[in-house]
């Protein structure tokens, strides 16, 4: 095997690459992407297919069946509900439609074929048959989201006594889930931000940073959300913040955000609608926005966008 090939990943994969790998090097490619958790659902549809119609050969039978799933899963992402359902129908001839997991892949089926009614019964027959079942929450939450309900998908999450313990008492999603809630956090935060309610937004997006400090997009996040609120100094902290933890070019959004509120600043000071008293904090103020400046056009460097950028930055200072 090449440099080349040992080093391929699923993000570089192209079709004369899959038709040079050996069957081994896609099953490996295939287990690698599902221990990592990213997602591209066209890329893995594209590989798992191609492993799939070799047969089973190389795949114990555990993870023949853990590839049905990810192919299933892939296949909704991409719009393939035939296929999904097809390969549904093979995990229920295996596990059984009692099977909680298959349980959770029917749902999101249903979704997919838009029989929304059905789904929501299925997850909440689901949760009176495991009570702490996140998974059915987070996809009624999701399905209230789609309907464009942001109030009854925040319910759902915040308020609604989702779970029924042993002594039949009902409890919250968040009583029983909030150490171990950095999506939901998430996903609370981004539906405040939907309905205008900032504060809010900034709560659960600072609920989720302690889970998750060293998340360059977090931080980011929050900056964004701190400028909403006008409250510059902090949209300061979080984008510099966000600058220590990656200051590559997939981060450009930290860079100009930090170079958009120190220039705001600036110009504050420099009108008088809002003096920097003390010289320091002004220097310190200047050179952050030089060194956003400057990162920008690191990251743009050799593109076409740089002039631009460039008599942006000139125009605007």
């Amino acid at each position: 095997m090449s440099d080349a090939e040992s080093h391929l990943s699923l993000q570089s994969l192209t079709p004369v690459d899959l038709k040079q790998l050996s069957r081994q090097q896609k099953i490996k490619l295939v287990q690698d992407y599902r221990a990592s958790g990213a997602r591209n659902a066209n890329k893995i549809l594209f590989l798992a297919t191609d492993l799939l119609a070799g047969g089973s050969s190389g795949l114990s039978s555990s993870e023949l069946y853990e590839v049905y799933e990810q192919v299933l899963v892939a296949s909704l992402e991409c719009g393939r509900i035939e296929q999904a359902t097809m390969y549904l129908n093979l995990l229920e001839s295996r596990f059984g439609k009692k099977s909680m997991r298959v349980s959770h892949l029917r749902g999101l089926c249903l979704e997919a074929q838009g029989k929304v009614p059905e789904a929501k019964r299925l997850y909440e027959q689901l949760l009176k048959d495991m009570p702490t079942n996140d998974f059915c929450v987070k996809r009624l939450s999701a399905m209230y989201k789609g309907e464009g309900n942001y109030e009854a998908a925040i319910r759902v999450l915040e308020d609604d006594l989702v779970y029924t313990d042993e002594d039949d008492k009902q409890h919250t999603f968040f009583e029983v889930h909030r150490g171990d809630a950095l999506s939901a956090y998430r996903e609370l935060s981004h539906l405040h931000y939907l309905l205008g309610n900032t504060d809010k937004a900034i709560f659960y997006a600072e609920e989720g940073l302690l889970f998750d400090s060293e998340s360059f997009f977090a931080h980011v996040r929050l900056g964004e959300l701190y400028y909403m609120k006008r409250d510059l100094k902090r949209c300061v902290v979080e984008y510099t913040q966000s600058l220590l933890f990656n200051s590559q070019q997939n981060n450009a959004r930290a860079a100009y955000g930090l170079w958009q509120v120190t220039n705001e600043m600036v110009r504050q000071h420099q009108t008088g609608a809002r003096k920097i008293e003390e010289e320091e904090q002004l220097t310190k103020i200047q050179d952050l926005r030089t060194y956003a400046a400057e990162t920008l056009r690191r990251m743009y460097a050799g593109t076409a966008m740089l002039s631009a950028l460039d008599a942006y930055l000139q125009r605007e200072s």
